[in-house]
């Protein structure tokens, strides 16, 4: 059983009304994201807290995992060997993100049940590998509706694992075929993980009434600078691209000059378009 770490929780200012769950990149912890994060300011020289005074925001920590690249033990919701080729082992990505994945989804449900069942008025997302598993836990809880009203996700400098078989699996050409995707052999494995994890989702899109599911009327940001030392600007637009084919509206949005060479958010002028787009999914 994967231990995660502990879960850091920022309550709101304000009377209760929305909350937003965050997930750290790899090497980090939630504590650590929300300290960086709530350093960074917007254009008014405000925080994302004192901006949005309501929402309670909520950092889990992933669990610590044994690094073939670093070759230690470190924080990671799963073990990926190369950001210069993401499909590189990607044997050693399946099983943190199977477990993450389940982890999220309950936590996702906890959240959704502190504010009555109104799943609209929860939002994921993460930056760098936590925005990579948030994608996952979006995509694979949309069956149920777990994750699938969700009111919006947002992510930073990510990138969306497995990539090309989730676009077979769940993208338009995929939504159109009624039987189970096959693969050639060398493709065989990563299919049969995609199919496992998310083949109750693509079995939802392709029923008659799919353009009225609940996953597809989540809003998405991703944010990227295409000066990203670690995770290449490339990646980032691969995945707002395979979300659109899935269905998805996408605001995909390009910066540079952001800190860390580029693998954090752009100040301010990122954090004014997350807070934009916040706010104009808390009133729809």
């Amino acid at each position: 059983m994967t231990n995660f770490g502990p879960i850091h929780v920022v309550e709101p200012r304000a009377p209760h009304t929305h909350t937003i769950i965050l997930l750290h990149g790899r090497g980090s912890t939630g504590e650590e994201f929300a300290e960086e994060l709530f350093e960074s300011k917007l254009s008014t020289g405000k925080t994302l807290q004192e901006h949005l005074g309501s929402w309670r925001w909520v950092f889990p920590s992933s669990a610590e995992l044994w690094s073939t690249m670093f070759e230690e033990d470190m924080p990671a919701w799963f073990e990926a060997h190369s950001l210069t080729d993401p499909t590189a082992r990607q044997d050693l990505q399946m099983a943190g993100i199977r477990d993450s994945v389940r982890y999220l989804t309950r936590l996702l449900g906890a959240e959704v049940d502190r504010l009555g069942g109104a799943s609209g008025k929860v939002v994921l997302g993460g930056i760098s590998q936590g925005g990579a598993i948030g994608l996952w836990s979006l995509l694979c809880a949309g069956a149920d509706g777990s994750a699938g009203r969700l009111g919006g996700f947002v992510g930073a400098s990510t990138w969306l694992p497995f990539a090309d078989e989730l676009d077979r699996h769940l993208g338009q050409e995929a939504q159109a075929q009624q039987d189970t995707i096959r693969a050639d052999a060398r493709e065989a494995d990563s299919d049969a993980f995609v199919e496992e994890m998310a083949g109750a989702t693509r079995r939802t899109l392709q029923e008659p009434s799919a353009s009225q599911h609940g996953l597809l009327s989540v809003p998405v940001f991703l944010g990227h600078g295409t000066d990203d030392a670690y995770v290449d600007v490339s990646l980032g637009r691969r995945a707002a691209i395979v979300l659109g084919r899935i269905g998805l509206n996408v605001e995909w949005r390009e910066y540079s000059g952001a800190e860390q060479e580029g693998h954090w958010i752009k100040e301010p002028e990122e954090l004014d378009d997350i807070v934009r787009f916040l706010e104009s999914m808390s009133a729809a």
